[in-house]
């Protein structure tokens, strides 16, 4: 007895099955994709509302960086003209405690100093003025 194999023809029911998944499955792709695709869009939306705030939060610090060197500057300047006055004070404390000991050569000598103190002073132009709001700046 010899055996032959005869090809069985899909059945009909058995192809449309196919087709009907196939169909399935490519809405099934079609609706992921559109799904990400959507994803993608919101996720470039919020990068760039964090790159925006990325920049606004650089510029804020950049004015930052720019007041604090500003004080630093104002700083500086206050304290050169505390140092000056400071020094115009010790040299009027000098003068008062000669004249009162009576010693008015060292008075007429802490006089000249303090005289040539105030014109270097005012040459130099260097003093810090505070106006009514807080700003220092220069005389």
């Amino acid at each position: 007895m010899e055996c032959t194999m005869v090809a069985e023809e899909p059945s009909p029911k058995r192809s449309i099955e196919s087709r009907l998944q196939k169909r399935k499955r490519s809405g099934k792709i079609k609706a992921t994709v559109k799904r990400l695709k959507a994803e993608m869009v919101e996720i470039a939306e919020q990068q760039k509302h964090i790159r925006e705030g990325q920049k606004e939060v650089r510029e804020k610090f950049e004015e930052i960086e720019f007041q604090c060197d500003e004080l630093k500057k104002e700083t500086f300047l206050i304290s050169q003209q505390a140092a000056s006055n400071q020094k115009r004070l010790n040299l009027m404390f000098k003068i008062l405690k000669a004249r009162d000991e009576n010693n008015f050569h060292e008075a007429a000598s802490l006089t000249q100093s303090l005289r040539e103190c105030m014109r270097s002073k005012s040459q130099s132009n260097t003093q810090v003025v505070v106006d009514a709001s807080g700003t220092v700046g220069k005389e």
